[in-house]
């Protein structure tokens, strides 16, 4: 009963990020990436900040803002290019692309954790990028760009993963929450104001859910690991599939061609086969 439960919260995650992935991809249409992300970074800090309000001046108190600083940066460039790759591809094409996150974790450990990598996990990288370039194929050459755009961030949210297992746990994870989206928010405000069209009230409630909803995944994750490994969740976080799947049609009409599923295939199981061969060879 407990795991179902943490199931349950995990899936819930899984729809909170989809729908943030349709709501970037609906005020695309009508507003710029720089715009759309400076609005999802400061709604997000300002949700959680009546929380730090709350617990008082300690919930401040950092002892590592550098690493909040390049957080920051990071998290601006790689959250604007997934906005402009979701903004012309199917939501699909974006969950499949997250599935590869890993994959760069994996190619980025040798050198930033000076992590052993052997050879088979090698050669499940290689897999891993077969089905890239299967999932990745463009219908059109409008995709040429959002291609690139979902590939070099998702090697910089990988990049994100490894500064997190190497540094974040020793910082409050309410505080590096805070301080990372504060930093973006003020990152992202410049070249926002350069892209500026003032939202409509309607488009900002849903530039306010966008920040908001980021928090929310959070917070349904760490329920979920509160009652679950992270690692025996793994397997289910490839439900998104589905239900990304779900959202493209019901709300866009739009699928990705059927290569796009063989390549999402290759990449499921080369990151499960990642996972798994981890899990075991840290026994």
């Amino acid at each position: 009963m407990q795991y179902l439960r943490a199931v349950l919260w995990f899936s819930l995650s899984l729809v909170a990020s989809c729908a943030n992935d349709a709501i970037t991809k609906y005020l695309g249409e009508y507003l710029h990436p720089w715009e759309i992300t400076f609005f999802r970074f400061l709604g997000g800090a300002l949700t959680i900040l009546p929380l730090m309000l709350y617990q008082g001046k300690k919930s401040f108190k950092t002892h590592r803002p550098l690493l909040h600083l390049g957080r920051g940066i990071i998290l601006f460039i790689a959250t604007n290019l997934w906005s402009q790759g979701v903004k012309v591809a199917p939501i699909t094409t974006a969950t499949i692309m997250s599935f590869t996150i890993p994959i760069f974790v994996l190619l980025l450990a040798p050198v930033l954790l000076q992590e052993r990598i052997t050879w088979p996990m090698w050669l499940a990288t290689l897999v891993g990028f077969a089905g890239i370039i299967l999932a990745l194929q463009p219908q059109d050459r409008s995709l040429h760009a959002a291609s690139l755009y979902f590939l070099l961030a998702a090697m910089l949210f990988g990049l994100l993963d490894i500064i997190n297992k190497k540094y974040v746990t020793q910082e409050p994870t309410l505080c590096t929450l805070f301080y990372t989206t504060l930093v973006t928010a003020v990152l992202a405000a410049l070249p926002a104001i350069h892209a500026w069209r003032t939202p409509t009230r309607h488009e900002l409630l849903w530039l306010l859910a966008l920040g908001g909803g980021s928090n929310l995944i959070l917070y349904l994750l760490l329920r979920a690991f509160a009652i679950a490994d992270a690692s025996s969740l793994a397997p289910c976080r490839y439900l998104e599939l589905l239900i990304a799947m779900g959202a493209d049609y019901i709300l866009f009409q739009e699928l990705p061609h059927s290569h796009s599923y063989l390549g999402a295939t290759l990449i499921i199981l080369c990151t499960l086969f990642v996972g798994y061969h981890q899990r075991f060879a840290s026994k």
